[in-house]
């Protein structure tokens, strides 16, 4: 396993993977693994090191950080809107 293709993948992770809807992350993680593995190449890393970071499924890997990122959203409260006013002063 390289450590080049786990960072790539850290990063990749970090910038792709979004909460969905339970119904959609498999299809949305079969399309990710297309574009992931479209960026390795482009980046200049082996497929395989891809796979084996992924622990040999590349969608299962994305499934399981949707699952996650899904979780992560349910679990943290959105901040109440604050509702502010902003006074400004005259010389």
């Amino acid at each position: 396993m390289s450590d080049r293709a786990d960072e790539f993948l850290t990063g990749w992770f970090a910038q792709h993977v979004q909460p969905l809807p339970s119904v959609q992350r498999l299809a949305e993680a079969v399309r990710l693994a297309t574009a992931c593995r479209k960026d390795a190449v482009a980046a200049g890393i082996d497929l395989q090191d891809i796979r084996d970071v992924a622990g040999g499924d590349l969608i299962r890997k994305i499934v399981q950080a949707l699952n996650a990122a899904s979780a992560l959203a349910d679990a943290a409260p959105l901040a109440p809107d604050i509702d502010a006013s902003v006074e400004t002063t005259s010389s």
